[in-house]
């Protein structure tokens, strides 16, 4: 005879078979981000896992870089970068100090600033000679006159592919943890 269910250790048991199966995921989606770098490599050395439970109401595992090329690889830099509508942090980087007043916000090239003291999109503060003030670097750096980081480099998504190419192992692991998981075990019997 059934007189209870001990739904707190049920739901116990649930939350730590969810953190190991999203744990194992998030490892996965972090090893597919790192081989998805192309442009900026030293972005996989500052990939990490962070795992977050709220008890009985969340588990996140996150993927996250302290570094800010992280920004360039996922959205590209220059004329190849993702628009406003791809990028979230375009337009705030736009209106920023960090922003070249003497680029176009439609093109986006990269072009010389004028001579001074600016602020770096990496946020420390550097000086221009001013000697290519309004010229387009990504040409000149594609023709070699210049160095090449000044070239455009497309967006990668490498976070977003790294997602999304694993939704269905992600759905079907969750899934099968939920539709597995001994419920049953935790119906209490009668006392004697």
């Amino acid at each position: 005879m059934i007189n209870g269910y001990d739904s707190a250790r049920a739901a116990k048991e649930l939350e730590k078979k969810l953190v190991i199966e999203i744990s194992l995921l998030t490892k996965l989606i972090l090893v597919t981000a790192k081989g998805g770098v192309r442009y900026y490599p030293a972005v996989r050395d500052h990939l990490e896992m962070q795992m977050i439970v709220l008890a009985n109401q969340m588990i996140v595992g996150d993927i996250t870089a302290d570094y800010w090329q992280a920004w360039l690889e996922q959205f590209g830099k220059g004329s190849l970068m993702a628009d406003a509508t791809q990028n979230p942090g375009l337009v705030t980087y736009m209106n920023s100090e960090a922003w070249n007043r003497l680029r176009s916000k439609g093109s986006r090239v990269v072009v010389g600033r004028g001579q001074g003291n600016y602020k770096s999109i990496d946020g420390t503060m550097r000086f221009s000679g001013g000697g290519y003030a309004g010229a387009d670097l990504e040409e000149l750096a594609a023709r070699g006159d210049i160095d090449p980081k000044f070239k455009a480099t497309p967006p990668s998504y490498f976070l977003r592919i790294a997602i999304q190419s694993n939704k269905n192992r992600i759905l079907e692991a969750i899934s099968h943890v939920i539709t597995e998981f001994p419920y049953h075990r935790y119906f209490r019997g009668a006392k004697d």
